[in-house]
């Protein structure tokens, strides 16, 4: 492999990196798949390049890095965010009760929220 080679890969990967990230900000699921599924496969051929020797190249591989950290990290807050939802609903809903007799009394569902009450 020449480093025009290796070049053109990064090139590659930089474009689908900013697609990947298109992707995620527009939900498009199909998309996100097919680009997800790409950047591995460039990611297997550049596990097996030569490093970068020119200072034009290595520029690029650290700016993909650049820009790959910071699609992980939409997908990290993105997670983070819905973590966070469910867990505030999950927070709303009341846990069983039980009557004297010991079985399992009917509760009021939706907690302060849905209720309207706050």
């Amino acid at each position: 492999m020449t480093e025009e080679f290796v070049h053109e890969q990064l090139l590659q990967l930089r474009d689908l990196i900013a697609r990947e990230r298109r992707a995620a900000r527009d939900f498009d699921m199909e998309a996100l798949s097919e680009t997800a599924r790409r950047k591995e496969e460039l990611m297997e051929i550049l596990a097996e390049a030569p490093p970068c020797e020119s200072l034009e190249c290595r520029e690029l591989a650290e700016e993909v890095r650049a820009e790959n950290r910071r699609n992980a990290f939409l997908f990290w807050s993105g997670l983070h965010l819905v973590r966070n939802t469910v867990a505030f609903f999950e927070k709303q809903v009341p846990p069983p009760a039980y009557s004297a007799s010991g079985s399992l009394t009917p509760g009021k569902g939706g907690g302060k929220l849905l209720a309207g009450r706050i």
